[in-house]
């Protein structure tokens, strides 16, 4: 039996040729990876943004300048912070708060200090 060109059309389609092809191909992955592709978009730039927002250390973003009612202290070998604030601390006023206004005074996040730094004694 023999069948006519414009039947086999019909139940055939054709190949689609060229740029054609690679778009249906394109569209079938697509179609197929959709949500696998769309998380991992989103995880990249949930990634990427939190890069961008991390700080470091070493910025150079430090603390503002002292004002005249504020005191500038160089750190010395075996210096402390308690021994520090101790020096400044004002009868009624616990050596702790005093710590605690230093620290914050000069963006510290511990109380770790070195010989040579620079701190700003806030008034208080």
């Amino acid at each position: 039996m023999m069948t006519s060109p414009s039947f086999y059309r019909t139940i055939h389609k054709e190949n689609p040729s060229g740029a054609k092809k690679w778009k249906v191909v394109l569209a079938k992955v697509l179609k197929r990876h959709a949500v696998k592709l769309t998380v991992s978009m989103l995880v990249f730039i949930l990634l990427f943004t939190s890069f961008l927002m991390i700080g470091t250390d070493a910025s150079g973003n430090g603390p503002a300048a002292a004002s005249p009612a504020e005191q500038i202290v160089t750190v010395s070998s075996g210096d402390t912070l308690w021994d520090i604030a101790k020096r400044y601390v004002e009868g009624k006023d616990d050596t702790r708060f005093v710590i605690y206004m230093i620290k914050k005074r000069n963006e510290l996040k511990d109380a770790n200090i070195k010989p040579g730094q620079k701190l700003i004694i806030p008034s208080i």
